[in-house]
């Protein structure tokens, strides 16, 4: 890492392992650099909580170019404060989260974990997103949000929001 391409973190609140994960890291892969840093396993309705009884653990699990993909032990909040304190080289140009499996409108949007990581990402400064797919099928098919993941994305990183 360390190109002019924009930074972006990818995060969320359904696990490292994901399909919505790694849906999100192909589609957007090509916008610019990716740093995912996720937590290690489900941490659905974490909201914007914080670990603070017990130690932080976070783990290279995959690296190449302008890709490395981390686990971490805290929930999706912890993820981005490490991702923007302690491992980015450079401040992050978006943060994106998701794809979430299961939706994340109206009141969900209060214990999206996914969601948390948004608010925190917005509080940071930086500009920040979430995708959801409203399906909790187990083999829901992502691609249905292709097309709209890559023309957002692209318009956050050109204009902000």
């Amino acid at each position: 890492m360390g190109t002019d391409r924009p930074l972006i973190v990818i995060t969320n609140d359904d696990g490292v392992m994901s399909k919505g994960i790694d849906a999100l890291i192909k589609y957007i892969r090509p916008l610019g650099e990716i740093l995912v840093m996720a937590p290690d396993s489900p941490r659905s309705g974490a909201s914007g909580s914080l670990t603070v009884q017990i130690p932080i653990h976070y783990q290279l699990l995959h690296k190449e170019i302008d890709l490395a993909v981390y686990k971490c032990s805290g929930t999706p909040v912890d993820c981005v404060k490490l991702a923007v304190d302690e491992v980015c080289t450079r401040r992050p140009d978006l943060i994106v989260a998701g794809i979430n499996h299961g939706d994340n409108s109206s009141t969900n949007v209060f214990n999206s974990g996914t969601m948390g990581a948004v608010i925190e990402g917005c509080l940071e400064g930086i500009h920040s997103i979430a995708f959801s797919l409203c399906s909790h099928d187990p083999n829901a098919d992502f691609e249905l949000l292709s097309s709209y993941v890559c023309s957002i994305t692209s318009w956050v990183i050109k204009e902000g929001l």
